[in-house]
């Protein structure tokens, strides 16, 4: 895919136009500064939005700690597989790679070309299968846990713009749609 830059403001949620199923996917990402307390910025794929049954594949930025990354996967709408991870550095300070790598037989997550988790797809561990659009999206997620996941929204240094560029997905992969708008 040709090298983009997009940003998202608070609220906004963008995504491919095309499912993809398996490949490796990207994006340099510079989260925003200030007091980000309660909102959720991400890169994300996602089969269907809204859909209980979905698959997806996430990094999440949690407001209240611009240290972190959360990690986590959902098949058949099924997560609780969130892991936290230490960037070791300031999320603020500039842009970085963070990259997923998605197969029928694992998952890794890169940050800046270092293998931070990865899935196998073991007896009891079921990943991700169906065809997924990659998003980006910021949101106010305060009301998750009362606020114990990202904190609460303050907004006091509104607006919040999270900025993405160099967005790689993997064309050859891309899945066709049936006439319902279903991947096949």
């Amino acid at each position: 895919m040709k090298s983009q830059f997009f940003t998202m403001k608070q609220g906004d949620q963008d995504g491919t136009k095309t499912w993809y199923q398996y490949g490796t996917f990207g994006a340099s990402v510079k989260c925003p500064d200030g007091n980000t307390n309660g909102l959720n910025f991400n890169l994300y794929l996602s089969s269907l939005e809204g859909d209980k049954a979905q698959d997806e594949i996430d990094f999440e930025f949690l407001g209240n700690n611009k240290r972190v990354v959360q990690t986590n996967h959902y098949t058949e709408g099924t997560g609780n597989k969130e892991q936290i991870h230490e960037l070791g550095f300031d999320r603020i300070d500039g842009f970085h790679d963070y990259e997923i790598k998605w197969s029928k037989d694992f998952i890794e997550w890169s940050i800046n070309g270092k293998i931070i988790r990865r899935d196998d797809n073991e007896k009891g561990v079921e990943l991700p299968g169906k065809a997924m659009f990659l998003y980006a999206s910021i949101w106010d997620a305060s009301d998750i846990n009362e606020g114990g996941w990202t904190g609460i929204y303050e907004a006091r240094d509104a607006p919040y713009a999270c900025m993405y560029k160099d967005v790689r997905v993997p064309l050859l992969t891309a899945v066709e749609e049936d006439s319902e708008g279903v991947a096949c």
